[in-house]
């Protein structure tokens, strides 16, 4: 009986923590970078700094540390961490850092400077993430001996993503587009399209639609939802038209930009896309016939 007691003990503690976490987000330490893009030619060094902050007063003990990371399938942005060195495109080797542990003042900074050093061999990209962790509470053991409790760190991160200078290829593979009655409404329709990353970077995407009539009359025009892979992922791309548009004869334009990450790092543009296919609808958004893509 103790036994169960204490793991009900446990159990307890533990979702308590989760929901005192999120109660106490804004009083977690923050870095001034949550991503960092680097270009660095093969054989060649980088140099950087990150600032972290704490907006609390109480002062906070800090660990760094190195792991991989990668996008999740379907491209939705989600990510996964694994082990530093675990994955082919790891960059957990190259990245020094220091301090590694250090006592964050109360409402103080932090600079934390780091450097990248790229194999002669290197080419395309790489990916490594750098975690801030902290103790946020203190587990202990009741004197009764009926319930228990663990020690809860939370850690925040500053993802790395480093491209060996003239040697990367952001190229993609859009095909297999569908029309079909919208999931969320059927008398909108969604227009799908496959998405691969066949280059050997990131990919991060932003893409338009349009309908235009055999007059040159845009009737029809909106956006991609935004896919984010690595070399050889996968994703969807879904825009959502909610009107009606007239019966007739259309030419589908698609538009998809393969450099959505590089201008929000300020780094310039990407190569764009673009498709086109005949698309012919009849009454009601009906569908009857879509020409191949080109």
């Amino acid at each position: 009986m103790s036994s169960k007691i204490r793991v009900i003990g446990l159990c307890f503690y533990l979702v308590c923590s989760i929901f005192v976490s999120a109660a106490q987000a804004d009083k977690l330490p923050f870095m001034n970078k949550s991503k960092i893009r680097v270009v660095v030619s093969p054989g060649d060094r980088a140099f950087g700094e990150i600032t972290l902050d704490n907006p609390t007063e109480e002062p906070k003990q800090m660990r760094l540390y190195l792991e991989d990371w990668y996008y999740l399938p379907e491209g939705t942005g989600a990510k996964e961490f694994l082990p530093a060195g675990s994955t082919i495109n790891s960059a957990t080797s190259w990245i020094t850092f220091s301090p590694a542990e250090f006592t964050l003042p109360a409402f103080g900074k932090q600079k934390i400077n780091y450097s990248v050093a790229a194999p002669k061999n290197a080419k395309g990209a790489y990916f490594a993430t750098l975690f801030f962790e902290t103790l946020m509470s203190k587990g202990d053991i009741a004197d009764s001996g009926r319930s228990a409790a663990l020690d809860v760190n939370v850690r925040v991160a500053t993802l790395f993503y480093i491209e060996i200078k003239g040697t990367t290829e952001r190229i993609a593979k859009i095909s297999n587009l569908k029309i079909l009655p919208a999931q969320e409404d059927k008398k909108f329709l969604d227009i799908i399209l496959d998405f691969e990353n066949i280059g050997n970077t990131d990919i991060t995407t932003t893409g338009t639609f349009s309908l235009i009539d055999k007059e040159g009359v845009v009737s029809a025009r909106g956006a991609f939802n935004s896919v984010y892979t690595f070399p050889g992922g996968k994703g969807t791309l879904l825009g959502v038209w909610k009107e009606t548009i007239p019966p007739g004869v259309y030419d589908l334009i698609i538009s998809v930009d393969l450099g959505k990450a590089l201008t929000d790092a300020g780094m310039g543009r990407g190569p764009i896309i673009t498709k086109e296919a005949s698309v012919i609808i009849g009454e009601n958004n009906q569908i009857v016939e879509i020409g191949q893509l080109q």
